[in-house]
């Protein structure tokens, strides 16, 4: 299995609904019927290299780039690493402004595999087994958190987000 992390955008309502009942935010996060409807970005086992490629820490750090492991509201119970986090729209909407500023060729300059382990970044090692292709694959994630981010930024929406 390994550690996976996965956000789910939230309306106003969801919030209300979710912090009167935080048990049902695991649910919320991983539904088991995947609607078209809901918003849901999952980053897999590569989330700490997606978030290690846009802060160039392993850790969370003081920057609207810190988006994957910011230092959100912990909301309800510990589903193995930890509650949910509660991600407010405004840190979307930094998250969405931070991100803009910087292009895919950035994001390759700024690749750096032994790094990350020496930072001892969760699946770096793989990572730096497979080489270029890696690259390719964790821009394809960032794509996907603009896109996610992008969405939640157009609906005023907040997220959830967890890692299992």
């Amino acid at each position: 299995m390994g550690m996976v992390w996965v956000v789910r955008a939230a309306s106003d309502d969801d919030v209300v609904s979710l912090r009167a009942d935080p048990e049902s935010i695991y649910d919320f996060v991983n539904p088991e019927d995947l609607s078209p409807d809901y918003q849901i970005l999952d980053l897999d086992k590569q989330w700490h290299a997606v978030h290690f490629l846009l802060t160039g820490s392993a850790g969370p750090v003081d920057s609207p780039l810190s988006f994957i492991l910011g230092t959100y509201e912990e909301v309800g119970p510990d589903h193995g690493y930890g509650p949910a986090w509660f991600i407010p729209s405004e840190a979307i909407r930094a998250f969405h402004s931070a991100l803009a500023k910087h292009s895919d060729e950035e994001w390759a300059r700024r690749y750096d595999a032994s790094t990350a382990v020496a930072e001892q970044v969760y699946l770096a090692e793989t990572l730096a087994d497979e080489g270029e292709e890696a690259l390719t694959f964790l821009q394809s994630d960032i794509a996907g958190l603009r896109s996610f981010v992008r969405k939640a930024v157009e609906a005023g929406n907040h997220a959830f987000a967890l890692i299992t």
